[in-house]
């Protein structure tokens, strides 16, 4: 009796231990590229999933040198399950060789995310590598306290902008005796590609293109009047000194501190920067415009942000949960940030059930919002685009730079620098060839 309560005993020691191990055993660790104002949201959207599933998350988030710490990473055979990044970071990922192909069938609730959003996920072999768990568009934050006291209206043209710009460089519209204010922040840096990058709105609003797709491949469309204008226009507010000093050199984190602190008066941006601009300078002092219509008509760049499946995963179920759990409408809302004060992970949901008027409650994210639906681009689905964003980013940088540059010629060298990039990648139309 006493020898069978003992195996009972050891039995359920076992079953118990076991049970403990599974436990321990439902962890997934998470790489992000987020820099420190999202943080929290992450700790926010990660704390409700492991409450909600009992499977904890491991977390590491870098704004900086994301990129090349993946590449360590994979170096040392250190990544993790899952990584939060850019959406055009698709190609480099795949590049890598890290990335899992996603099933999207396995994940509860990918149905409801919307079509476009799983267009983006895809690579140009009709696979899809990520989860969309956030889109997004951009919009002109303009000063409305300094254009309501220079008599201007909202820009709705080029030409519009370029006037206000004019105005805010030359007309003191702060009011404190000094030239010390310009028109339009720009980041013209060659850095992670910001030129090509911001070029890229311009570009869509002149009516060009990078590329064409054509049969097998891509042709490079750099070499057109469309694109040489859109070069045109920016390069004359950093020549005609419409931009901040140092525009050539800087980076989107360069940009947003002279918008905020007065230095400038239009800033580029997505709707991650409403909570920092209502701190700074302040929301009745900000409002947010869509971006103006060029030769071709209305575009915005359209990005966004998604969860890539690492070949390096341990527990794919685990996995699975968090991704849907990403794309669920509580995990869409959390991310969101509303209220928070805080930079939002997810922008505009992906999820068609979570309205985001509803959930904002502010109109100038509906702006946003009309102009991916309406005006949005992605950028072009060649098998690296960061590579690509890099050599036109370098291009665009060079050609800003130089006052008295032949555009033209220079857009002419760059379409050929392109198409080798497209042809190192097996991405070159044959005609090209």
């Amino acid at each position: 009796m006493q020898r069978n309560s003992l195996k009972a005993l050891l039995m359920g020691c076992a079953i118990c231990c076991g049970s403990i191990a599974t436990a321990q055993a439902e962890s997934i660790s998470v790489w992000s590229r987020q820099t420190d104002e999202s943080i929290s949201v992450l700790k926010a959207l990660t704390d409700a999933f492991t409450a909600e599933s009992g499977i904890t998350v491991e977390t590491f988030n870098t704004g900086i040198d994301f990129e090349q710490r993946l590449a360590r990473a994979a170096a040392g055979r250190t990544l993790p399950d899952i990584v939060l990044n850019d959406t055009t970071a698709m190609g480099q990922m795949r590049q890598m060789g890290i990335l899992e192909t996603i099933d999207a069938s396995k994940i509860d609730g990918s149905q409801d995310v919307s079509a476009s959003a799983w267009d983006g996920a895809k690579a140009n072999d009709g696979k899809i590598y990520s989860v969309p768990i956030s889109a997004q568009s951009f919009a002109m934050f303009i000063r409305k306290d300094w254009r309501e006291k220079l008599g201007l209206p909202q820009p709705k043209t080029w030409e519009d902008v370029r006037k206000l710009a004019e105005a805010f460089t030359n007309k003191d519209p702060d009011g404190n005796g000094k030239a010390d204010t310009f028109g339009m922040a720009i980041p013209g840096s060659t850095t992670r590609g910001y030129a090509s990058w911001f070029m890229s709105s311009f570009i869509w609003q002149a009516g060009g293109d990078y590329v064409k797709q054509e049969g097998d491949g891509f042709v490079p469309t750099l070499n057109t009047k469309e694109v040489a204008e859109a070069l045109t226009y920016m390069r004359g507010m950093i020549c005609d000194k419409l931009a901040q000093p140092g525009a050539i050199n800087a980076t989107t984190g360069d940009t947003l501190p002279t918008f905020r602190s007065g230095q400038t008066g239009i800033f580029v941006s997505g709707p991650y920067h409403i909570p920092q601009l209502d701190a700074e300078p302040g929301k009745d002092v900000v409002e947010v415009v869509m971006m103006p219509a060029g030769p071709g008509g209305v575009a915005s760049l359209a990005e966004g942000t998604s969860a890539y499946l690492l070949k390096s995963v341990k527990n794919v179920e685990a996995a699975n949960k968090f991704l849907a759990f990403l794309i669920s409408p509580k995990g869409q809302e959390i991310a969101m940030a509303q209220g928070s004060g805080k930079t939002p992970i997810v922008r505009l949901p992906v999820n068609n059930k979570v309205d985001v008027n509803k959930v904002r409650n502010d109109p100038r994210w509906m702006v946003f919002k009309e102009t991916f639906d309406k005006y949005g681009h992605y950028m072009p689905a060649v098998p690296n685009w960061t590579a690509i964003r890099t050599v036109t980013g370098e291009g665009f940088n060079r050609i800003l730079a130089q006052c008295d540059a032949d555009v033209a010629k220079e857009l002419e060298a760059l379409n050929k620098q392109v198409a080798i990039e497209l042809s190192g990648q097996d991405a070159l139309s044959a005609s090209q060839q």
